[in-house]
């Protein structure tokens, strides 16, 4: 784990009260972005929201690792912090932005991620609006991300 990432992971657990596997937390921070495309016109709406219940299904399939794994579980978890971070974007946008920046910097790999994200949130209700164009490519300046 990425320094930056490790410390930013150390002061939201603190803040949080709660434990969220660190692998789950670098996963959270790399979706970070899409979550602010969606709010970038102000409101996350009812499709966008749906949208993220959906991804959040798939994504817990990824952090099953044995049978005492509930996945359901993880989805909510993941559904929690999201809803947590939307509603708190003043207080950790540029924490996460920051230690995002750093823990991929050397990898085009993480990058491509973080874009590709950024987009498929964006397109998940009604196509891409002008706002949600304008945040990802302020995003990926903001991270180095060559678009």
């Amino acid at each position: 784990m990425d320094e930056q990432i490790h410390q930013l992971y150390k002061e939201y657990i603190h803040n949080r009260r709660i434990n969220i596997p660190k692998d789950q937390f670098v996963y959270l921070t790399k979706l970070y972005p899409a979550l602010l495309v969606c709010m970038s016109d102000g409101v996350l709406d009812r499709e966008e929201w749906d949208g993220i219940i959906m991804a959040t299904r798939g994504l817990a399939a990824e952090f099953v690792k044995s049978p005492n794994d509930d996945r359901d579980m993880i989805a909510l978890s993941f559904r929690t912090e999201i809803r947590y971070l939307l509603d708190n974007v003043d207080k950790w946008k540029k924490k996460f932005l920051n230690a995002l920046h750093h823990s991929i910097k050397e990898s085009p790999l993480d990058q491509e991620f973080v874009l590709e994200t950024m987009y498929l949130f964006a397109n998940i209700a009604d196509g891409i609006s002008e706002e949600e164009e304008n945040a990802i490519q302020d995003l990926a300046r903001r991270l180095d991300i060559r678009a």
